[in-house]
């Protein structure tokens, strides 16, 4: 199932939307969906980021056994489905060997497996799929992040990137090229503000103190990308501004 994100989940993206014009339905899925299919500009890559920035308002879908839940909560909000589920992953995943079963016993393929008829442990089964679900997304991660230090530990790079989320003391940045994004501070990292930017929330942009010079949500930017390695052993890739 995938639970409905609520409104204050849409506020990041709805904010973003108006800085940059565009209006967003957000009244159903499919409304959104519709919605940003039309989401266009002169930016190749604007209607992928709005579409990002979409992504992260979301719930994560989550396996669940039937009996702990009324059917209205069976819903699959992504795929505007009252009723989800996947049997047929190239990975095969357990859940699908699940529902094989399942779908088996239903058609008197197999006899129902005892385990499969207590709730309390089709629940247990389910938590834990989603408990190794999170665990294989955050190693999926962590091999991200170590193979793109490898790579960019011997190649410094000048590139193009788009700002997707301002902060106080500077902004979020997507790199289309490489698919990857990571801060660019104005200030020095961990303090949220300084006296010479500030966030102008509606606009969704850093401004500085003296008006001449500003970073809005969307905006293309020149950044340096490299490997450094402030503490022994602990390298990470730092984004500054060209």
């Amino acid at each position: 199932r995938h639970p409905s994100p609520t409104k204050e989940m849409l506020e990041p993206l709805l904010r973003t939307a108006a800085a940059v014009g565009l209006n967003l339905d957000v009244s159903s899925s499919k409304a959104l969906a519709d919605s940003l299919d039309r989401a266009v500009g002169d930016d190749p890559y604007f209607n992928k980021l709005i579409r990002i920035l979409a992504t992260r308002c979301m719930t994560q879908a989550v396996y669940f056994c039937s009996g702990d839940l009324t059917p209205p909560e069976f819903h699959h909000y992504g795929l505007a489905a009252p009723l989800y589920t996947h049997f047929t992953s190239p990975i095969r995943r357990y859940a699908d060997v699940v529902v094989h079963r399942l779908l088996s016993a239903s058609l008197g393929i197999y006899k129902l497996p005892s385990v499969f008829q207590d709730r309390p442990q089709l629940t247990s089964i389910a938590d834990n799929l989603n408990y190794r679900h999170r665990n294989a997304q955050m190693a999926s991660r962590g091999s991200v992040e170590l193979h793109t230090l490898i790579y960019f530990r011997k190649r410094p790079t000048d590139t193009e990137a788009r700002i997707v989320k301002i902060r106080s003391n500077g902004f979020i940045v997507f790199v289309p090229k490489f698919g990857i994004e990571g801060p660019v501070y104005l200030t020095p990292r961990g303090q949220k503000g300084s006296g010479d930017w500030y966030v102008d929330e509606q606009q969704q942009k850093i401004v500085k103190m003296d008006g001449n010079l500003s970073y809005s949500v969307l905006q293309t930017v020149n950044i340096h990308m490299e490997v450094v390695e402030p503490q022994p052993n602990r390298p990470k890739l730092q984004l500054t501004l060209i």
